[in-house]
């Protein structure tokens, strides 16, 4: 028995060593860094794209009234809230005149502006994932991937020092330190900032298995079809590929290769010598679709979050002598 005994005792030790050195490893936080600049502008873009409609959807005389979102997302019944209405909390619910609605709105607007300027980012973070996750809720038949991705990633972002790099925190910081301490915190390395680049990570590579299991429950998808579905969309498309229409083995090519490519994504993206590969590899996936679907801040946005499997290293290369502090 003895023998067995020691066999589960390394498995335990090894498994907790590749579990605390997964997830607690210091890093640099570059990465987390870049991805606040970037994912704050995708929250920026997702609050202010509701700027010239907001009246019209969640007004009080609006298409979306709040009793109306809560029987259709049955969070009410039989005149009382469900259980399940307290996961889909909006403090849009509370805006019962135009007025209040527009205070709301460009409050939200200004936070996640805060956010990817990297002003107050710690508090900022929290509240741009609250204020992007108040319209997800407050009207979730009208929204897309797109506003389901932005969420995703900020909470990441939450548990990361975002602040530290290329922002209004740390040019603060900078004028309040001697030179001295920012060289000794310019080099800081955070195991929050790992622990936020590693939920982000995993979410995003879930993400690629998802949408490939999503298409693949589609009949189109299988038969090679999907592409030209999406290419003879004219209300949408950026670019005219109809002549494809005479060429489909190329388009059924193209189209299993995106699911081929998702799955690889998804379990080959942890993969150090694999992982250069995929990440070029996506920029031919998301332009082009792009270009197709017309869903442009979509398939940026993914290309965005894509940045999580760069190293911080490498970004310290490419910005090799800024300064920065680290908050």
């Amino acid at each position: 028995m003895q023998p067995i005994r020691d066999y589960f005792q390394r498995l335990s030790d090894a498994v907790g060593e590749g579990w605390n050195r997964f997830w607690f490893t210091p890093v640099a936080p570059e990465t987390v860094c870049l991805l606040r600049i970037l994912v704050g502008l995708a929250a920026t873009y997702l609050v202010a794209s509701y700027t010239a409609d907001l009246q019209v959807w969640f007004g009080p005389d609006g298409l979306l009234p709040v009793e109306t979102v809560r029987q259709l997302t049955g969070t009410v019944q039989a005149g009382a809230f469900a259980p399940q209405s307290v996961g889909r909390w909006s403090y849009l619910d509370f805006a019962e005149s135009s007025q209040l609605l527009w205070v709301l709105h460009f409050a939200g607007l200004g936070v996640v502006i805060a956010f990817a300027l990297g002003l107050y980012s710690r508090i900022t973070c929290v509240l741009s994932l609250a204020v992007t996750l108040a319209y997800l809720h407050r009207a979730p038949m009208i929204v897309g991937p797109f506003e389901s991705v932005v969420p995703m990633v900020l909470f990441g972002l939450c548990w990361a020092p975002t602040g530290s790099r290329w922002s209004l925190d740390a040019w603060l910081a900078r004028r309040r330190m001697k030179p001295a301490a920012i060289a000794q915190v310019t080099a800081t390395r955070s195991a929050w900032a790992n622990l936020g680049q590693r939920l982000i990570q995993v979410h995003v590579a879930a993400l690629y298995l998802l949408m490939a299991a999503t298409q693949l429950a589609g009949q189109t998808w299988w038969a090679g079809e999907a592409m030209w579905w999406l290419i003879a969309r004219t209300d949408s498309r950026l670019v005219n590929l109809s002549w494809m229409n005479e060429h489909m083995l190329a388009i059924n090519a193209w189209t299993h290769s995106i699911v081929l490519f998702e799955v690889l994504f998804g379990l080959l993206i942890w993969n150090r010598v694999a992982r250069p590969l995929l990440l070029v590899l996506s920029i031919l996936l998301w332009v082009p679709l792009a270009l197709v679907t017309g869903n442009v801040s979509f398939c940026l946005l993914m290309l965005a979050v894509n940045v999580s499997f760069v190293p911080p290293e490498f970004l310290q290369g490419v910005f090799a002598g800024k300064p920065a502090v680290a908050a």
